[in-house]
């Protein structure tokens, strides 16, 4: 939208406006923040060119020495990660739904799918278009805190008379109701559009694992920005089905002239209880957001490394490979215990057979291990044979 067409919004009322002026605002501030830091400006092209350059060449470093525990493996992920953060930095389209409208749109869809039994035909009418239900719940707490303080006296304090008490209550009710739903959203806005703006920025930290939790840092601000709107909305729709009876109750006194402050005064404290309410799911979101961390390969590798069962360990003997040297010698030891054992059982034969063959031929010893290779003889040439 035109900075005229989100001006024009200011008249729609005091929450209805200001949901309107700050979301169309912030759309356009996300955009045109976003093109000028990557098209406009030659400082981050050039500062993600460096980038690029030292990321590329720390995995060099890295697989050629072998540091950091890096493997061939990894390189798939290193260029999807390449390729996801340059599509991130050069395309509005692509941020804008990846990281926009994730942030902006997705929370307050999901909450309207989550309270959508309140907005439904038989649920309450306020709840059904909640931004015009807020608008009429708190010009309906205006109008009644007004009323009030006409019948108390503009002087009269909140401990003089009831009807002063419940002016006072109801005044201050419609401010803790603005704060609660139109302020924290508004303020959620703000923030998810100056993240986004920058968010180009710390997509590019991303690259450098020293650098990285400034990106895991900006993802979990978002985060928290995102779930911001996501709660305050469901608790809006809540807080306008509880108080749409005694908003009734008020506008039917207000116009009959039969002003009741104890009815007064227990509509302001459902509010200020949804207000408390609004704070405590608030801090809730935001500490869901700081509980998101990044998946690191390298350090689930070495945790399942870590936590694998260690190998059992082999004797010492079993472990030991014979050298070459020790392997000749093993066979000519049993090359002679072979003999050793067939001289034993020819002699062992010969004893047997009789007396008539008691000579028996003597039985050689082994030979000793080297006695069994001979050079064999050579005959050298006289030098009348050569001629």
């Amino acid at each position: 939208m035109t900075p005229g067409a989100c001006a024009a919004m200011v008249d729609d009322g005091v929450i209805r406006g200001v949901l309107a002026t700050v979301g169309c605002q912030t759309r356009g501030y996300a955009e045109s923040g976003y093109l000028a830091l990557t098209a406009g400006s030659g400082v981050f092209q050039t500062a993600l060119t460096a980038l690029l350059v030292i990321y590329v060449a720390l995995m060099g470093f890295r697989l050629l020495f072998a540091q950091g525990g890096a493997r061939v493996s990894d390189m798939p992920m290193a260029a999807f990660l390449v390729g996801a953060i340059l599509a991130l930095v050069t395309s509005w389209s692509t941020f804008q739904t990846l990281v926009f409208d994730l942030a902006d749109r997705a929370p307050v869809e999901i909450a309207a799918i989550v309270s959508g039994p309140l907005q439904g035909g038989g649920g309450s009418s306020l709840a059904a278009h909640p931004v015009d239900g807020l608008q009429a719940a708190y010009d309906e707490l205006t109008a009644t805190g007004a009323a009030f303080g006409k019948v108390a006296g503009g002087a009269a304090k909140s401990y003089s008379s009831p009807e002063a008490a419940a002016a006072e209550a109801t005044s201050a009710a419609s401010g803790v109701l603005f704060l609660a739903s139109a302020g924290v959203i508004s303020a959620a806005t703000l923030a998810i559009g100056v993240l986004t703006a920058l968010g180009p920025i710390f997509i590019a930290l991303a690259l450098i694992p020293a650098t990285r939790g400034l990106f895991l840092g900006w993802v979990r601000a978002l985060a928290a920005a995102a779930l911001t709107p996501m709660v305050a909305w469901l608790l809006v729709v809540l807080m306008l089905a509880v108080l749409e009876p005694w908003l009734g109750t008020l506008a039917e006194q207000r116009r009959t002239l039969s002003l009741q402050p104890q009815t007064a005064m227990s509509a302001a404290a459902l509010v200020f209880v949804f207000g408390a309410g609004q704070a405590v799911l608030v801090a809730g979101a935001w500490i869901m957001a700081m509980g998101f961390h990044l998946p690191s390969f390298s350090r689930e590798r070495a945790q399942g490394a870590a936590s694998a069962p260690a190998p059992q360990l082999q004797p010492a003997a079993a472990l030991l490979v014979p050298s070459r040297a020790e392997r000749l010698a093993m066979d000519l030891q049993r090359d002679q215990a072979q003999h050793a054992a067939r001289a034993r059982s020819a002699a062992l034969a010969a004893a047997v057979a009789g007396p008539s063959r008691a000579v028996a031929a003597p039985v050689e010893a082994p030979p000793r291990l080297g006695e069994t290779y001979r050079r064999p003889a050579f005959a050298p040439r006289r030098a009348e044979s050569a001629r």
